[in-house]
């Protein structure tokens, strides 16, 4: 307490004194460019990573840009180019960190496609809400394929969503479509089309043989199976609405078998789809209930959301135990 009152009596005598008042705005002075120049210094740091031995570029959108050695405070997600890595830094979230992005392929039909209806063939369908839920959380992902359509809020348009097409079809040209696309995780949803004239033994076969085919081709890709919506009742033959629901029943038994064999094969439940994410009659510019409405959409890319995410966060867990 004593050495503390010293200490202010001290400091009282120099301030009144001009000399005094000299030297404290010279200290003051130096200390205040002091800090301006650590300042400067911690905030070229923050913004300037090294990555696989070259440069890389820190964009700092707000939140902690620290990294702890013993742990990361926060998690990047970035892309890999040649030379330089392009960095996002948000809050609270993780990313895969140390890998380009994650490439996904929509494959399937006209429902990847993203037709809604006779008036509304560009709306994206579940590829717009998927890549806005990817994008914000910051996933660092890609879609991939040799089609290219949606709207202006869809960043990245590509897949293999093909109107119309069997699964014959898909099977006829998807080996080329993989050898220039090389996706890690494909999101496959097809069968609708084959319901019409078809039937359930050759849609469970050429299902079957279209696996194996990406399988073979692509052994450690992540396939996800999708079942694919039902189809309406009342204004589509009944033959069609039975043939969807039984192929639906047999997807989890095709995908189970190649998960037995040791094939990266994952199915995706999509049965909790009801006629209500169907369009209808009831308006002339729809395709009376054979694809899904904004509804419907929106149901499907929730549930794919959430399978990317278990296949991601799995990818994290086996590198974690490297």
């Amino acid at each position: 307490m004593r050495q503390k009152l010293q200490q202010r009596v001290f400091r009282l005598l120099i301030w009144n004194s001009s000399f005094g008042k000299s030297i404290f705005l010279l200290y003051h002075t130096y200390l205040t460019r002091a800090a301006i120049a650590v300042m400067k210094l911690r905030a070229e740091q923050k913004n300037t990573i090294n990555s696989f031995g070259s440069n890389g570029t820190l964009i700092s959108k707000g939140g902690s840009n620290i990294f702890n050695e013993g742990a990361l405070v926060e998690l990047v997600s970035y892309v890999q180019t040649a030379r330089n890595v392009i960095v996002n830094l948000e809050e609270n979230f993780t990313a895969l960190f140390g890998s380009p992005p994650l490439k996904i392929m929509p494959l399937g039909d006209s429902i990847t496609s993203g037709v809604v209806g006779g008036n509304d063939r560009g709306s994206g369908g579940y590829r717009t809400e998927l890549w806005n839920k990817l994008m914000a959380e910051e996933l660092p992902v890609k879609f991939v394929g040799s089609m290219s359509s949606g709207p202006a809020d869809l960043i990245d348009k590509d897949h293999e969503g093909h109107p119309g097409w069997t699964i014959g079809e898909i099977a006829g040209s998807v080996e080329d479509w993989l050898n220039t696309a090389q996706p890690d995780l494909i999101l496959l949803m097809i069968g609708t089309n084959d319901t019409k004239n078809r039937s359930l033994k050759t849609m469970v076969n050429e299902l079957s043989t279209l696996i194996d085919q990406i399988t073979a081709q692509l052994p450690n890709v992540q396939l996800l199976v999708a079942s694919i919506p039902p189809i309406h009742p009342a204004l589509r033959p009944l033959e069609r609405v039975l043939r969807a629901m039984y192929f639906n029943e047999a997807i989890p038994y095709i995908v189970n078998s190649r998960v037995a064999q040791g094939k990266k094969v994952h199915f995706v439940d999509m049965r909790s789809l009801t006629l209500n994410d169907l369009t209808s009659s009831v308006s002339l510019d729809l395709d009376n209930g054979l694809h899904p409405n904004t509804q419907g959409y929106r149901k499907i890319a929730n549930v794919w959301h959430a399978a990317v995410l278990k296949v991601i966060h799995s990818r994290l867990r086996i590198a974690d135990s490297r």
